[in-house]
């Protein structure tokens, strides 16, 4: 049996570390590198977002103090984050605004814009949801179907249902919008109340 001296284990880690050395230090360097660049990206995240969220804060606050004023200052603030969720919901402090004021095309302007610039299913049903609801208000029955069908988020869909039913019945399609209202009771998200109303709404097309 041979037996390695200390000597010679000594050589052969030497060898073997002259012969890797430069592939385990850029190893190490580049997950080093990558471990440094991703905290830095996090903290870089965290940061814009923060100071967006500042931001749509005073935006949307000087916007409801003088809607007249700020509304450039507003939509400047939408156009700089187009990617960013906080331009939709600047959009719906836009639309709320404009309703309470009798606006309506600058409501439905609004709510048009959000919905083109939602990134997500339930931003995009709520935009679709809520410019639904106020072409409902205006008799636009047409417009507001064609705005339903981008509700996508299964979350909202019994108030999909509901609102179409609306939109039925006001058509004059009461077996359309009993159907429409029976598939929204089938929800399991729907709260009593809503579930009270629908079933109400059904009751009378029964009669």
């Amino acid at each position: 049996m041979s037996y390695i001296t200390e000597e010679q284990q000594v050589e052969e880690l030497k060898s073997w570390w002259k012969e890797n050395s430069k592939v385990i230090i850029t190893t190490f360097i580049l997950v080093v590198a990558g471990v440094l660049g991703w905290r830095y990206w996090q903290t870089h995240q965290i940061s814009s977002q923060m100071a967006t969220s500042n931001s749509y804060e005073q935006v949307t606050q000087a916007y409801l103090q003088n809607p007249q004023a700020n509304a450039e200052l507003l939509q400047k603030f939408v156009d700089d984050n187009k990617n960013s969720s906080y331009a939709v919901l600047a959009l719906f402090t836009q639309a709320k605004s404009a309703v309470e004021q009798n606006n309506l095309p600058l409501a439905e302007s609004s709510l048009q814009q959000a919905l083109q610039l939602s990134a997500n299913d339930e931003l995009k049903s709520i935009s679709a949801l809520r410019l639904a609801e106020l072409q409902v208000q205006q008799q636009q029955y047409d417009q507001a179907e064609i705005s339903l069908k981008s509700v996508t988020d299964k979350a909202w869909e019994s108030s999909q249902q509901q609102l179409s039913g609306d939109i039925l019945l006001a058509k004059g399609d009461k077996n359309a919008a009993r159907q429409a209202y029976r598939q929204a009771l089938s929800s399991e998200n729907l709260n009593n109340l809503d579930r009270q109303l629908l079933q109400l709404k059904v009751d009378s097309l029964s009669e």
